[in-house]
């Protein structure tokens, strides 16, 4: 059962990251830190984000790895594409993984290849191999009120996108700041949901 454990666990942390095509993870499937049994998994002031019990394990009855597993086997050198690896990589390493750049350097990315940027009307994974991501994200009542979200708190925040779909960039993306403060939003900004709450 071990063995069988293991392997499920490689193969599903192996679409997470490292892989250039959609999960068969979908990220409204990953569990969320705080909805597990686990209540308060996050510790503020420690190099260890996450704590963990001797018997805790991925989802039972799925077998998907929690984020507190992702958290722990995640190397640094991960190219992640999907909400809780590339969650799991900010939390731990406090910037983006390699395979992302700004939505400029995408751009010029794009042209590079002899094309003509209009819009992003193209999958930058698919087409240039890379994940649009790191550029900022102000979220304040005052200035551009039109952007503001009230479902988050007004601060500068950064964006990454995730999981593109096959033609273009999609609408799932994370805001996030420093210290494990990330939110996810799977309708390009509608609605946001908390993936590591401070304690």
């Amino acid at each position: 059962m071990k063995k069988y454990f293991l392997l499920i666990f490689t193969l599903l942390f192996l679409f997470g990251c490292s892989t250039a095509t959609n999960s068969a993870i979908e990220d409204d499937e990953d569990v969320t830190i705080g909805e597990s049994s686990s209540s308060k998994n996050i510790k503020s002031s420690s190099s260890e984000k996450f704590s963990s019990s001797s018997n805790e394990k991925s989802s039972s009855s799925t077998n998907i790895p929690s984020l507190n597993e992702i958290y722990q086997n995640i190397e640094e050198s991960a190219t992640c594409t999907i909400r809780d690896s590339v969650a799991a990589y900010l939390c731990k390493f406090d910037h983006l993984p390699s395979n992302y750049v700004t939505k400029d350097k995408g751009k010029a990315l794009y042209e590079e290849q002899g094309n003509t940027f209009s819009k992003w009307n193209f999958n930058p994974w698919t087409t240039i191999g890379v994940m649009i991501g790191g550029d900022s994200f102000d979220n304040y009542s005052t200035g551009k009120p039109e952007y503001y979200h009230p479902s988050i708190p007004e601060g500068a925040y950064h964006e990454a996108d995730l999981q593109y779909n096959a033609s273009n960039r999609g609408t799932k993306r994370l805001v996030y700041q420093g210290n494990c403060v990330i939110y996810y939003t799977a309708d390009h900004y509608e609605t946001f949901t908390q993936l590591f709450p401070k304690e």
